[in-house]
């Protein structure tokens, strides 16, 4: 019996182990024309300009890493292949969103929470 709870303790713990650490993505939002941005390095951003275009450019990042990362692997509208941070058109008036799952040295993992960028443009 005890190396049944013994295993199941075990089991579980490898399990959980993703969620026990503490890095999260953050985005930037980048307006054009000398436009106006706030929120930049949290996990709510936002821009706003005149430009009456349909894009500007982001960013989504890893935030409070506190050990050696083997590998990154963004989701979303992160369309990155590895790496701590991730360039990104940020469309106007539509919901962008990324996050990550991260891959550890020391085989631990972590998925992160999601960040949300926004963009307007126009008057």
């Amino acid at each position: 019996m005890k190396t049944t709870i013994k295993a199941f303790a075990l089991v579980a713990g490898t399990l959980f182990a993703g969620s026990a650490f503490s890095a999260q993505v953050v985005c930037d939002v980048y307006p054009k024309s000398n436009g106006s941005s706030w929120g930049n390095g949290t996990a709510n951003c936002s821009g706003f300009d005149y430009s009456f275009g349909r894009t500007t450019n982001g960013r989504y990042y890893l935030k409070d890493v506190t050990k050696s990362i083997q590998e990154v692997r963004w989701e979303g509208d992160a369309q990155c292949t590895g790496g701590t941070s991730c360039n990104a058109t940020i469309r106007a008036y539509t919901s962008n969103k990324a996050s990550a799952l991260i891959l550890y040295k020391d085989g631990t993992w972590e998925r992160t929470n999601t960040a949300s960028a926004f963009y307007e443009t126009g008057h």
